[in-house]
Order: C-alpha cells, then structure tokens, then sequence
C-alpha cells in the first residue's frame, strides 16, 4: 500500500515564509529555495514571474505588472497571488505533472484558525490532495537535529523574515508556541527609519535589506573602526538621489529596539512555562534557526541576555522545511502532531468579528 501510494502522490514540505519559500521532497532534499515573491500581468492575470526573477522586479515593475509579496507576518495577505505562487513553485519541483501532492506546511504558532484555512486552502487549490499544518517551532527544532524521543524541554528561536516564533517543545510535541510580528523585515524597516530620521533619506526596501546583511551586527566595534559602506536613496526634501555613508555602529543602534522585543518574547516564554519545563531549558539551552540566527552576534547576544547555551542549527534558513520533511517520513508521528481542522466553531469564536 506505501509503494502504491508513493507512486501515485509527491510528497512535498514546505515553509512558506514572508521572505522565502523552501520546498523539501524525500530523498531529494531542498529542491526549491526562492523569494516569496510573484509578478502578475495587471490586465490577464498571467504569472509573469516568480521567486527570484519576480524579486528583481521589486521596486522597479514594468507599468503592465504588479509584483505581490503575498505572504506577510508569516500569513498568506493575499490569496490569489499565493495560489499562483505556490503552483508555479510546485510545479517546477515535480517531477510528474500528474502526481496528487501530500503537502506538509509550517505555520506560525499564535496562527488563528482562519489563518490556518487559508493555508490549506491555498494549498489545495495548488492540487495538493492533503494538507497538513505543523507548528513552525516544532518543526525548527526537528530539522535542528532534536531527537523524537528526547523528553526534557527545548526553547527553540526561529527568527524568519516577517515572524520571530517562539516555542517550547519535548518529547517532539509543542508545550507552548507563540509569534512575533517582528524579525527580519522589521530589521530593514527599522534601518529605513534610522535613515529617514537622521539623514532625511528614503530607503527602498532592497537597499535596506543590503545595508542589513553587509553591516548588521550586534557586537560593539572595541575601539577598532567602524565598518562603513556608501548608500544612495532619494532625498525627501528635493526627491533627487542622495548619497551618504553609513557605519555597522549605526545599523546596530537602529536595530537595537527590533531585538528588544524578540529578547523580551524569549523571556515571557520562559517566565509562562511550568518549573519543571524552566528547569529543563536551563538545561538544555536555546535552539536558534531562521535567517535572523545569521545576523552577526546573534547567538551571543541572546546567550548574555537569556543566561542560556544557545546552539544554531547547521542548515538555520531550511530548519522548518527539513523538520516538516522528517515528520513526512514517519505517518504516525505526522498524524499525532499535524495541527486539527475539526476545531468545533464555538472554540474559533473569538476570532470572529461581527459588526451588527
């Protein structure tokens, strides 16, 4: 029944995340890593473009086309443009066209259930057959290396772009699991405001997001010089161009306030849980994965401020996708974990709205 069913379906894992989008296949590995992005024709509807080619239209779109970020704060912001997303990627991935999908996708832990609807709905209308929703947490920490059967407790970080989620798993189960609106994207806003305030300059999102990855550390310089690189935007007084020159030591205090919050978050986290789960953390440390893990000083920062050993996952940017793929191999373990659909809807009342 397995060999039949392997024959006929593709089995696919996916972290759909507000910045990129992996897609992990058994025995194959990542087979897709690209930017969350797709370039739609204005007037057709056409899928002009999609993951790295769509990104380099970003700022910059011919008058015809309209490039969509479609997913924002780790939730789909904009259904149709995620569907044709989601089926030019998988698309380019399969190997057989004909193939039904089994699809398992991350979500974020504070996720609603409507969210959560959204998800596999965008999912199905992209052919999958079955849809399975894991916390983004848990399956960081699987693609970490956590062992399945290891029961004391784990913190585990993922820093991605538009979500920082937070969440204390054991014995491959989620104990808690919340997310921030605040990661990687705030990072470059953050570094826009800091322009925008200091030199009367606007920032385009590209540029910011280079000025993060080129300067953005957390570590004091020590005396040695600043690190410094030239940065041209658009002056708001006069809307031409404007050239200035920025240092790592102001990149960092402009990012000072987004890493607040998220050390604030880990510390909640902590202080929520049960004495025997805070006792296990101190034990065991901190898990950090995500595109944020990779931000100079990072993991020593949070290891000074939590008082924790942090480990970083070897593959931080594919953790979710290579926990999600390893819960594709074990049906049992998937089915005991997967998020339910069968919420009763009095249980998902206070997330609905009612204007009389």
């Amino acid at each position: 029944m397995q060999l039949l069913d392997n024959f006929f379906s593709d089995k696919l894992a996916i972290d759909l995340g507000t910045v990129n989008t992996l897609i992990y296949a058994p025995e194959r590995g990542i087979v897709l890593d690209e930017p969350s992005v797709v370039a739609i024709h204005k007037y057709t509807g056409e899928v002009l473009a999609v993951g790295a080619e769509a990104y380099k239209m970003v700022g910059r779109a011919p008058h015809d086309a309209e490039v969509f970020r479609p997913v924002k704060n780790g939730t789909i912001d904009n259904f149709e443009a995620t569907e044709k997303m989601l089926v030019a990627f998988i698309r380019r991935v399969q190997e057989n066209h004909h193939k039904r999908s089994h699809m398992v996708v991350g979500v974020p832990g504070s996720s609603t259930t409507l969210e959560q609807r959204s998800v596999r709905d965008a999912a199905r209308d992209a052919k999958a057959t079955r849809v399975d929703l894991v916390d983004e947490g848990l399956a960081a920490a699987l693609g970490a290396g956590l062992d399945y059967d290891d029961e004391r407790a784990h913190l585990v970080m993922d820093i991605g772009g538009g979500t920082t989620n937070i969440a204390i798993v054991a014995s491959a189960g989620v104990i808690s699991s919340t997310s921030l609106r605040i990661a990687g994207n705030a990072m470059d806003e953050a570094i826009r405001d800091y322009v925008r305030s200091h030199y009367e300059m606007q920032l385009g999102e590209r540029t910011a997001e280079q000025v993060k990855k080129q300067l953005g550390t957390l570590r004091t310089s020590d005396g040695a010089a600043a690190e410094r690189m030239e940065v041209v935007g658009k002056d708001l007084s006069s809307g031409m161009a404007k050239v200035v020159e920025i240092g790592t030591d102001e990149v960092r205090a402009a990012l000072e306030s987004v890493l607040a919050e998220i050390i604030a978050g880990a510390r909640r986290a902590i202080e929520d849980s049960l004495p025997d789960v805070t006792a296990d953390i101190y034990q065991t440390g901190l898990i950090l994965t995500g595109g944020g893990a990779l931000l100079d000083g990072m993991a020593d920062r949070l290891r000074d401020e939590l008082k924790l050993h942090v480990a970083m996952a070897e593959q931080p940017l594919a953790a979710v996708a290579l926990g999600a793929g390893r819960l594709l191999g074990d049906p049992e373990r998937l089915h005991r974990v997967a998020i339910r659909d069968d919420v009763p809807v009095w249980e998902a009342q206070e997330e609905l709205v009612v204007n009389w």
